[in-house]
């Protein structure tokens, strides 16, 4: 029997992370990938037809710890012997940790044990230490091969033959189903929202002294797009990082300015259903990475609001013409829907986004 790949991947219904998965298993559809995730989110990833997923239970957990105490590879040790390969897919995947300078013991592990290790679609950092990086090049110079998503990623290990860069994995998203304007009954706006107020290892803390001018900057852009005519249709992107709970406070706080305000929360919408309202809006408001990832291949015109350096990063290498308002940088917010652009050559880009999965396409060649 054919062994499967196992992907790695914060699969914890993340709409950009969950494109990461649907590119790479429509990309090699005669494969079987396996991931792990909570029981919790079985059906939402079980539309994935050549992706099998463990469930992450009572019994995987108990195991799992049982293992540790004679392994670093945990689990891993009983599931290895199923997979080919490994396939690391992500965006910040690589966040130097505050103690901690060396690999995860999961990560020592699994390039031990497995010949062929790939990283795909991330960026490295943020980081401060040079020994962090020290480690990590390591690590990557024993691996299969890594594809970072920006220049500044790569030029860190620009001495390693197996490092390399293409544009991000969510650029090679097809765009087969676009939607005329003129089909479309009521024009809308999709927005995509962030809290700044919520922890993670791959943000710059600082960031959380803007989260009120962040949302009242917000509160602008969409109050005069309201006033235009057109509806609003907040995309939440990731319901554990809170923003389905902005997405909701915003839309309150637009119904009391505007009682008439027609206003939708995607609260249960799947993946699809969330790739489709943006592919279809007349504009864009991007905060989220990958929100402004679909706007480049969608063609919908978009300001995009940038909150790290991830964002920052790929707009200089790919498009620095991208109508943004930088958060950190805390300026005065002017609302001016004429500078709302979008990339104009996504299909030069798209071709180049492929070379994400060169060492990968070896390998399964």
């Amino acid at each position: 029997m054919k062994k499967k790949i196992l992907v790695k991947g914060y699969f914890k219904a993340n709409l950009g992370d969950d494109l990461f998965l649907k590119v790479l298993a429509d990309r090699y559809p005669n494969e079987k990938f396996e991931i792990l995730t909570t029981p919790e989110l079985y059906k939402y990833y079980a539309s994935f037809k050549n992706v099998h997923i463990v469930k992450q239970n009572f019994l995987f957990k108990a195991v799992d710890k049982m293992l540790l105490f004679f392994s670093s590879g945990g689990i891993y040790k009983l599931l290895k012997h199923r997979y080919s390969a490994v396939i690391e897919i992500g965006g910040s995947i690589f966040p130097q940790p505050k103690d901690d300078l060396s690999l995860t013991k999961e990560r020592k592990f699994l390039e031990k044990n497995f010949k062929n290790y790939f990283v795909i679609g991330s960026n490295f950092g943020p980081y401060s230490s040079e020994k962090f990086i020290d480690n990590y090049k390591d690590f990557f110079k024993k691996i299969s091969g890594t594809v970072f998503r920006d220049r500044k990623s790569k030029k860190l290990f620009s001495d390693l033959k197996n490092v390399t860069y293409a544009p991000d994995v969510v650029l090679n998203l097809k765009n087969n189903e676009k939607t005329s304007y003129e089909l479309i009954e009521k024009q809308y706006v999709a927005v995509s929202v962030i809290d700044l107020g919520y922890s993670d290892i791959s943000r710059n803390e600082n960031i959380k002294n803007f989260k009120e001018s962040y949302e009242a900057n917000i509160l602008t852009a969409i109050v005069n797009f309201v006033r235009l005519g057109y509806d609003i249709k907040f995309v939440p992107f990731s319901e554990k990082q809170n923003d389905l709970t902005i997405s909701n406070d915003l839309a309150k706080k637009l119904k009391v300015i505007n009682i008439e305000t027609n206003i939708e929360v995607l609260a249960k919408a799947n993946i699809d259903e969330k790739v489709k309202t943006i592919r279809e809006s007349s504009y864009l408001i991007s905060t989220r990475y990958h929100s402004m990832i679909l706007g480049w291949v969608f063609g919908i015109k978009q300001e995009v609001f940038i909150y790290a350096d991830k964002t920052r990063n790929v707009i200089e290498d790919l498009f620095p013409q991208q109508y943004a308002y930088d958060i950190l940088q805390d300026q005065d917010y002017t609302f001016n829907l004429d500078s709302f652009n979008t990339m104009n050559h996504v299909e030069d880009i798209r071709k180049n986004a492929e070379k994400q999965f060169y060492f990968l396409d070896h390998f399964l060649a």
